[in-house]
């Protein structure tokens, strides 16, 4: 019993020995890709006419992350990515017509954890490495803004708050470390994220006419959205229940799903605890 211990509690000791802490902090910038039909572009003038899809994603933006990691040798290792996603605008639907135009963005900001395997290559000065994970949104929305001046004597500005249920994306990057002796290095590195988020519900949180606020005056069914797989002749929609729907609810709609896939790269530097 004694030979087999000693032999265990050695491969044990050196393992523990050459494990190393570590943490990363990072920042980079994510192209959303690949892209889906957001809405059209509609130009109307008094002589022609033309529209045409819009195709993106949310994805666009800035990416900045606090990476803790443990190496348990030379070459494998785990990590929890603390991630900060700020998205750029996103243009939904446009139109432009002889009396004005009609914009409709939106936006996110979300805060994710992203756990992941990494396999490191050997190298004391110049190492490479690669890491596969998930990703897990914890919190955030997407912001909508609509101005429509279509029409200059009723301008409206709408701004609406939609909020994700819980859902699973997929991650993967390739990266370079270069290391400036046995504790601090830079690293960069190019990834991936594949991610769509279900919708959960919104909420109207801005409407003005003419820059009145007239908010107040909306009832909840036209305030708030509650999103649904399904859609019967007893939902509060009066597309399917035209004579049953509560205006003091919410409204009851088919759920949709936002496309935060992205292309990304970034850089940063990892401090190493430990031999």
């Amino acid at each position: 019993m004694k030979k087999l211990i000693l032999p265990v509690l050695a491969v044990m000791t050196l393992g523990t020995a050459s494990a190393q802490f570590n943490l990363g902090i990072s920042a980079g910038y994510g192209i959303g890709s690949p892209g889906h039909v957001m809405g059209t572009n509609t130009v109307s003038t008094s002589s022609s006419y033309s529209e045409k899809n819009i195709y993106g994603t949310l994805g666009n933006g800035i990416q900045a992350n606090l990476t803790p990691g443990y190496m348990f040798g030379e070459h494998f290792g785990i990590e929890l990515g603390l991630n900060g996603f700020f998205g750029s605008k996103t243009t939904i639907d446009e139109v432009s017509v002889p009396t004005g135009d009609y914009e409709h963005t939106q936006s996110s900001t979300q805060f994710r954890i992203s756990p992941a395997f990494v396999i490191k290559s050997g190298g004391e000065k110049i190492s490479v490495y690669a890491r596969t994970g998930l990703v897990l949104p914890l919190m955030g929305s997407v912001k909508s803004e609509i101005n429509d001046a279509t029409n200059p004597a009723l301008v409206t500005v709408m701004e609406l708050k939609t909020s994700g249920k819980v859902s699973l994306g997929y991650t993967g990057a390739v990266g370079l470390n270069v290391h400036f002796g046995k504790k601090l290095g830079f690293f960069a590195e190019v990834g991936a994220n594949s991610l769509r988020v279900k919708s959960k519900d919104t909420e109207l949180t801005k409407y003005t006419v003419n820059g009145t606020d007239v908010l107040g005056n909306v009832p909840t069914y036209s305030k708030e959205t509650k999103y649904v797989d399904e859609l019967t002749n007893t939902s509060n929609n009066t597309s399917t229940n035209p004579s049953g729907t509560d205006a003091n609810s919410a409204k009851e709609d088919l759920r949709q799903i936002a496309n935060f896939s992205n292309f990304f790269i970034q850089v940063g530097f990892k401090i190493t605890f430990g031999e």
